[in-house]
């Protein structure tokens, strides 16, 4: 199959040239979502979360009462259940997105390659 033979209307000559471009661009969109989706980002367990995340930053109570004490780790307990769910959610919608987007830019693909071929093709 001859894309840009000497034979061929301009117009089709520009249409294979947008159609190629189109296909190569779609290809490299399901290239790097595929790499996203197999290289995504784990999904740690609360207590590995609570492990590396929680206890960044985490300042010793400076109060002399134990209720206050208490309190206080409640309240960081609470904090890191409720970044961790955000967390554990925005990764799983991100892998989802991926997937979408992989998804849609393969069947793109292959409609600009059958476009491609059905133009082209010698009746």
């Amino acid at each position: 199959m001859k894309l840009f033979a000497k034979e061929k209307d301009i117009v089709l000559k520009i249409v294979n040239s947008i159609l190629i471009v189109g296909a190569i661009i779609s290809i490299i969109v399901v290239i790097s979502t595929g790499i996203n989706i197999i290289n995504g980002s784990e999904i740690l367990t609360y207590e590995e979360y609570a492990k590396e995340v929680c206890t960044i930053d985490k300042l010793e109570y400076e109060g002399t009462d134990e209720e206050g004490k208490i309190a206080l780790e409640k309240e960081r307990e609470a904090d890191c259940k409720n970044f961790y769910m955000m967390d554990k959610r925005e990764k799983k919608e991100a892998k989802k997105a991926n997937i979408n987007n992989f998804i849609i830019s393969l069947s793109t693909t292959a409609v600009f390659l059958i476009v491609i071929h059905v133009l082209n093709k010698k009746l």
